[in-house]
């Protein structure tokens, strides 16, 4: 998948093996594995204290409070989303250095090509929204109800949800499908690793108040989707794109719960009607069976298209010397 050179299947080779003391051999595995455990006891130790600063706060406790209640604001995104990435980062430059890896062996190259997968990634993202809301509408499932924000407002708030869910996508990305995906993947392999990580994540959602089984089940189907992306581009942008995509067109351009969380300052006084199934409920769109059908789609579509690193370069080589 990624190392160095950023080779999409180098992933499920193992580490290098390190020698102890004594000369014994420490399996590669092992390594790979103590790493991953590392991380995911530093994140967890990080999210822990990021939430006990936010209730000794007022305004924050209140913004949290609203939270666990199932009305979003973008500014709690900001400051959770943005000190629980920097957490990442610090952590991902560190063990890269450590590990003597360059930051691309974690999904991250900082390359030209990097900004044509995200820009793809993006218009991916809000097709796979628009299908879901136009496929529900159609079913009559969801109405689109008039504005609610002036134009000032939709700028304003426009912007900060933007933002906030470039924010969410850079970070959840890089904290499931990053260092952790990485070290996992070599550990017992790239597909277990990201089945588990998928269902971590799935599973973590049905905290939020409002998400459904059926929603989990579309989350972990979303990480399943952004794990094939990464195998196919080496790179975590294309998958960084349609998350972010995805969470602002329905939260706010369509104005639907998302997660089991509706956001403040959205777009549209919209409405779903009907069976859960169809609308996915409190959990919105994204949390229905028409979301999961979306994203089955949304998959065919990589497949069929989006090109595995390295193709097209070795296919012209391999026309050069026909030549």
């Amino acid at each position: 998948m990624f190392v160095k050179n950023d080779h999409p299947a180098s992933v499920i080779n193992p580490p290098a093996s390190t020698n102890s003391a004594e000369g014994h051999r420490i399996p590669p595995r092992l390594i790979a594995g103590g790493r991953f455990l590392l991380f995911a006891l530093v994140m967890v130790a990080a999210l822990l204290s990021i939430r006990f600063l936010l209730t000794t706060n007022r305004t924050t406790a209140g913004l949290l409070k609203a939270a666990n209640s199932g009305y979003l604001d973008a500014a709690l995104v900001w400051i959770v989303d943005s000190g629980a990435l920097a957490v990442v980062l610090v952590y991902i430059v560190i063990a890269a250095r450590r590990e003597k890896r360059s930051l691309s062996a974690y999904g991250l190259p900082l390359r030209a090509s990097c900004r044509k997968h995200w820009t793809a990634g993006l218009l991916l993202g809000f097709a796979l929204a628009s299908l879901d809301i136009v496929a529900t509408r159609l079913l009559g499932g969801y109405s689109f109800g008039r504005p609610e924000l002036s134009l000032r407002g939709i700028v304003e708030h426009g912007l900060l949800w933007g933002g906030a869910f470039i924010l969410v996508g850079i970070y959840e990305e890089c904290l499931y499908r990053g260092y952790a995906l990485k070290t996992l993947a070599e550990a017992i392999g790239f597909w277990p690793a990201a089945v588990v990580l998928a269902l971590a994540f799935g599973m973590l959602h049905l905290l939020n108040p409002g998400e459904s089984a059926i929603g989990a089940l579309d989350v972990i189907a979303y990480a399943l989707l952004a794990s094939f992306t990464l195998m196919r581009t080496g790179s975590l942008w294309f998958a960084i794109g349609v998350h972010s995509a995805w969470d602002f067109s329905l939260t706010f351009l369509f104005s639907a719960p998302g997660s089991g969380l509706a956001a403040r300052g959205s777009l549209l006084h919209s409405s779903l009607h009907g069976s859960a199934w169809l609308t996915g409920g409190t959990a919105g769109p994204e949390g229905s069976v028409v979301g999961l059908c979306v994203l089955v789609l949304g998959f065919l579509f990589c497949y069929q298209f989006l090109p595995q690193k390295g193709t097209r370069h070795s296919d012209a080589r391999r026309s050069s010397r026909l030549r």
